[in-house]
């Protein structure tokens, strides 16, 4: 089968390390199972831009293509991508969600001024990259992230997209910025003969309810899976050795995932920890939270709480090498993760993966992730944090079992399996 996969996330992780988010090692991994797959014929994109970034990528993860197979414009350079990118920024910025008139009337003035000049710059072909004769029905497109451009709509590709999940949409209030943009756009450009890609049952629910007019039989549920970094390390000394560099020590810190911002409810975690430290919970249990900043309201408030607890039994390492990454949650003695909303749900999983019981939100797609192999609460009652949590600190038979189910429920899940499910879909709408 001949599929145009497109990587523009991908080059953008050339310039800014921020954009290596879980959308990022989703795409990489499908890159990665595809590039040596004899059923695919694979071409590569980069419809958004970056051409030099694009390049950049596949030389430092040493991804051998044929160059006719890397449908991007030939005449690039730096400059031709910063104006490209200025071009898209100014498309999206008079690409209203109101007034549908005046915005057509305008992209198409706009679009009559700009693109003679661009061709005039020898910027023709990074509006339309790639050539009519690679987007026919012979061709399946699969944009794994961001919208169809227009280009691609007005031709006869067979068209996959993956919408990962509505919650932009529908709870902006979890968002900052306008990243429901991106999602009612990507909404916008598709058409009946699209195929959906998504990665839960209760996502594909979501999509179902916002666009019900979309045949549901175009709509496929892809499960993720936890990368090769995260695996079960046995025996304290290793895990010691590498942890001590943290602070940390085996089985004597609960972990987490977070960035601080309202949908990941850390608050909610953390103050279910502090009540229970206050109550006289072993003084060597630490929290330990991963991950960035984020935005939204700090926990001033929480410091302010619990002054005699927080500052010695919490603490935020940021980032961690990918190396070390295994060590720290198997040194964990659970993994906590009551986020308010997930597409998927991929620390609860790569926390499974190293063999730890998990202690999750029972909302969104949570369920489907961990199945029968954690302990699930609402995450917007304490009193069940502080129960979950007590039984998982007190009970070293709980924990023992629950690691034992981790394993096996993480084995369900792995980018083979995804990438043969996604094949499927490939296959189907390739008759």
């Amino acid at each position: 089968m001949k599929l145009i996969f497109d990587i523009s996330v991908l080059a953008w992780s050339i310039r800014n390390n921020k954009a290596k988010t879980g959308i990022y090692r989703v795409i990489e991994n499908l890159l990665k199972q595809f590039v040596h797959d004899p059923e695919i014929d694979l071409y590569l994109s980069s419809v958004h831009g970056n051409i030099c970034d694009f390049y950049k990528y596949l030389e430092i993860h040493n991804i051998q293509i044929d160059s006719g197979h890397l449908l991007v414009p030939q005449s690039y350079s730096k400059w031709r991508d910063r104006l490209f990118l200025f071009y898209l920024w100014i498309l999206d910025f008079f690409d209203f969600k109101s007034n549908l008139f005046y915005r057509n009337l305008l992209l198409g003035a706009i679009k009559l001024v700009i693109d003679p000049l661009f061709v005039l710059l020898g910027l023709g072909n990074y509006i339309n990259p790639i050539r009519n004769v690679y987007l026919t029905n012979d061709f399946i497109f699969h944009s794994p992230f961001l919208p169809f451009p227009d280009f691609i709509k007005e031709t006869k590709v067979k068209k996959v997209i993956t919408i990962y999940d509505l919650i932009a949409v529908l709870y902006p209030e979890f968002f900052e910025g306008n990243q429901d943009k991106v999602v009612w756009k990507i909404i916008r450009n598709i058409d009946s003969e699209t195929s959906i890609v998504t990665i839960s049952e209760h996502s594909k629910n979501d999509i179902v309810g916002y666009i019900p007019f979309f045949d549901q039989t175009k709509i496929s549920v892809i499960p993720l899976a936890a990368e090769e970094i995260f695996y079960e390390i046995k025996g304290n000394e290793l895990i010691d050795e590498i942890i001590s560099q943290f602070g940390l020590e085996t089985k004597k810190y609960i972990l987490t995932v977070s960035t601080l911002e309202p949908r990941k409810n850390l608050k909610s975690s953390l103050r279910a920890f502090l009540r229970l430290a206050e109550s006289g919970l072993d003084a060597d249990i630490k929290f330990v939270v991963l991950g960035g900043k984020g935005w939204g309201a700090g926990l001033v408030d929480l410091e302010a709480e619990f002054p005699n607890v927080y500052q010695n039994r919490v603490l935020f390492l940021g980032f961690i090498p990918d190396e070390k990454m295994a060590y720290i949650y198997s040194g964990a003695l659970f993994f906590v993760y009551l986020s308010l909303y997930e597409g998927f749900g991929l620390p609860p999983l790569e926390a499974m993966k190293c063999g730890i019981p998990v202690l999750v939100s029972n909302t969104s797609s949570l369920p489907e992730v961990i199945g029968n192999a954690g302990i699930s609460v609402n995450p917007k009652v304490e009193l069940e944090i502080i129960k979950g949590m007590k039984s998982l600190i007190e009970d070293p038979n709980l924990r023992i079992k629950l690691s034992e189910l981790s394993t096996q429920q993480a084995a369900l899940f792995s980018w083979d399996k995804s990438a043969y499910k996604l094949k499927k879909v490939y296959r189907n709408i390739s008759k």
